[in-house]
């Protein structure tokens, strides 16, 4: 990497490497070493060690004394407590939402709605959810809220993306546009009951269809 090479930040890292675990091109079980993850994003151990240890508090990654790093195994049981704690957290989110929603956030969620006539594979369903959490996220005013969310979130998105494959991606998307037309239709209101409608009704929906495809339900 050259002098003139822009280093990414511990954040940048962070962002980046949950990313790639959420959308299992790192799978469960693979080994994380701070020696090559550091040669991959150019930076020393320090930062990876940091971004390792805060992945590991958020379930993301198993770390062991004399092991190493591996990403974590998705671990049914617990993933059935989140889902738990996340629709009950559903309802909550009516009364920390700040609205209606800035133009440009609108804007954002349109943009994203049109960009779903590309997906053509569940890793770019994947992203494209990834990125509806996101923008979601910045209607939240509670810190604490938006914090803990955003972890749950991603402890139960490799759940879907593990199971994607087995369903109907085209179903899946009309699914997904469904939910940012409603999203964009609380957003613009101000009634954060209804946006807190539209996250827990898609939630249930979404369990659903897992049970469809499991022979064990999840929840």
């Amino acid at each position: 990497m050259s002098s003139a090479t822009v280093r990414p930040s511990t954040a940048d890292i962070y962002r980046a490497l949950r990313e790639r675990i959420t959308l299992l091109e790192l799978a469960p079980g693979t080994r994380l070493t701070e020696e090559a993850l550091a040669g991959h994003y150019g930076v020393s151990r320090t930062p990876i060690r940091e971004v390792l240890d805060r992945l590991h508090h958020e379930r993301l990654v198993q770390q062991r004394p004399g092991s190493g790093a591996t990403v974590a195994i998705i671990d049914t049981k617990e993933i059935r407590d989140v889902w738990a704690v996340r629709l009950k957290m559903s309802e909550l989110i009516g009364d920390f939402v700040a609205l209606p929603a800035p133009p440009e956030l609108v804007d954002e969620l349109r943009s994203l709605r049109a960009d779903l006539v590309s997906v053509g594979a569940p890793a770019d369903l994947g992203r494209a959810y990834n990125r509806y959490h996101e923008l979601v996220l910045e209607v939240f005013s509670s810190e604490t809220l938006r914090w803990i969310h955003d972890v749950l979130y991603h402890q139960t998105a490799r759940v879907w993306l593990q199971f994607l494959p087995e369903m109907d991606l085209g179903a899946e998307t009309d699914v997904m546009a469904e939910e940012i037309d409603l999203t964009i239709e609380a957003m613009r209101g101000r009634s954060g009951a209804a946006l807190a409608e539209v996250r827990a009704t898609h939630m249930h929906k979404l369990l659903a269809r897992f049970n469809d495809h499991v022979a064990r339900p999840i929840a």
